[in-house]
C-alpha cells in the first residue's frame, strides 16, 4: 500500500514538474512565400528573371525565475531549409535593468544589421535582387557566436556584443581555426531617449585584424533617428563602412549610404511604406581617373504596400536602382510580392 502511495506521489511530481516547464515554454514558427523578378540593363543589355521560394522556422523559447532574483531566458529556431543546421540561439540573464548571456542571431543586444527607419516588409537593400553595395551591415557581431551585455538606459538599451570570430560556425566545438575570421565587437544604442514616438540608433562595430590578410582593423558604423506622428512615420540613418586596408593599391575601401523613409497607416489593414537610399563609395588611392570618373552614386527607390487579409498578411514591393554597384549607366527594377504567417 505504501508503495503504491509513494509511486502515484512520485508520479504526481514528474507531471506537475513537466506541466511547469509547459507552461513557461513558447513554441512557434513562421513560413514565408516570396515570389520575385527583377531585369536589368547595362551595356550588354543584361536580363533578369522570375523565381518562387520560401523559408520556414520552428522556434522554441522559454524563461524561468533563478534563485539570485534574476530570470533566465533561452531559445534556439531551426530554419527548415538550412543545409547544415546551424539555426539561432540563444541563452541568458537579465534583471534590474540588465542583462548577460550569449546570442546568435537571436536574443538580446545591440543588432546594427537593423534600423529605426520607417519600412513595410524587407529593407530596400535587400529589394533589388542584385548585387548592390548598399548593405544594411557589413559586419554584423550580432548574428555571429557572441558573448552580450547590456543595459536599460533612457527609455532603451545600451549594449555590447562580442565576438571571439567574426561569422563563426564551429557549431558546439569552439575550436578555433585561422580562417574563420577576425574578432570583432558591436557598442550601441537603441530606444527612444525618453521622448514619446522618437526611435534612435546608433553605434559602432570594430573587428580586429584578419591573420589570413593583409588588411587592417574594418570599421563599421551606423546613426539613425525616426519620429511618429501616428498615421504618418519618418526617419532616416547614415552609415559608414571602412574596409582598413593597408595596401596602398588597394580600390574599394569602403562606402557610405544616406537612406530616408516613410509610411502611412491607411488603416488597421493598409500600409505604405517608401524608402530611398544613396551609396557612394569610397575610392582608394589605387583608383585611376576613370575609376574616380566612373565612380556614381548607387541610388534605390522602393515602393511598398503591405495588406492584412484575414489575418494573413501581403506586401508587394517594387524597387528600381540607377548605377548598380556605382557603375554609371547599369540600372535594375524588380517586384516582389511577400507572404508570412506566424504559428
Amino acid at each position: 500500500m505504501n508503495k503504491k502511495l509513494l509511486l502515484t506521489s512520485a508520479l504526481a511530481g514528474v507531471v506537475a514538474f513537466t506541466g511547469s516547464v509547459m507552461a513557461e515554454t513558447k513554441i512557434g514558427g513562421d513560413i514565408e512565400v516570396t515570389l520575385r523578378s527583377h531585369s536589368r540593363d547595362a551595356a550588354t543589355d543584361e536580363t533578369g528573371g522570375t523565381g518562387l521560394g520560401s523559408e520556414s522556422n520552428v522556434q522554441l523559447e522559454g524563461s524561468k525565475d533563478m534563485d539570485n532574483g534574476m530570470t533566465l531566458n533561452y531559445g534556439f529556431k531551426i530554419d527548415a531549409e538550412d543545409a547544415v543546421g546551424h539555426g539561432e540561439r540563444y541563452m541568458g540573464a537579465s534583471g534590474d535593468g540588465m542583462y548577460i548571456g550569449y546570442g546568435d542571431d537571436m536574443g538580446k543586444g545591440i543588432d546594427l544589421d537593423g534600423t529605426v527607419v520607417p519600412h513595410v516588409g524587407d529593407q530596400n537593400d535587400t529589394l533589388p535582387q542584385v548585387a548592390v553595395s548598399f548593405s544594411s551591415s557589413y559586419m554584423d557581431t550580432y548574428s555571429s557566436d557572441s558573448l552580450r551585455v547590456g543595459f536599460d538606459v533612457l527609455g532603451g538599451n545600451f549594449g555590447l556584443v562580442y565576438a571571439p570570430e567574426l561569422g563563426s560556425t564551429n557549431a558546439d566545438s569552439g575550436s578555433p581555426t585561422e580562417a574563420s575570421g577576425p574578432s570583432a565587437y558591436t557598442v550601441g544604442y537603441k530606444g527612444s531617449l525618453g521622448v514619446e514616438g522618437l526611435s534612435v540608433m546608433a553605434g559602432i562595430t570594430k573587428s580586429d585584424e584578419n591573420q589570413t590578410t593583409t588588411t587592417g582593423k574594418a570599421e563599421f558604423t551606423k546613426f539613425g533617428a525616426a519620429y511618429n506622428l501616428g498615421q504618418v512615420s519618418v526617419g532616416f540613418d547614415v552609415q559608414d563602412y571602412d574596409t582598413g586596408h593597408l595596401d596602398t593599391s588597394d580600390t574599394t575601401t569602403g562606402n557610405q549610404t544616406k537612406r530616408v523613409g516613410a509610411t502611412f497607416s491607411a488603416s488597421d489593414n493598409l500600409s505604405i511604406g517608401v524608402n530611398y537610399s544613396e551609396t557612394e563609395r569610397s575610392l582608394g588611392s589605387g583608383d585611376s581617373y576613370a575609376d574616380r570618373q566612373a565612380n556614381t552614386k548607387e541610388e534605390i527607390t522602393a515602393v511598398t504596400v503591405g495588406y492584412n487579409i484575414a489575418g494573413l498578411g501581403f506586401n508587394f514591393s517594387y524597387a528600381t536602382t540607377d548605377n548598380v554597384g556605382n557603375v554609371s549607366g547599369t540600372d535594375s527594377t524588380g517586384w516582389q510580392i511577400q507572404t508570412k504567417q506566424k504559428f
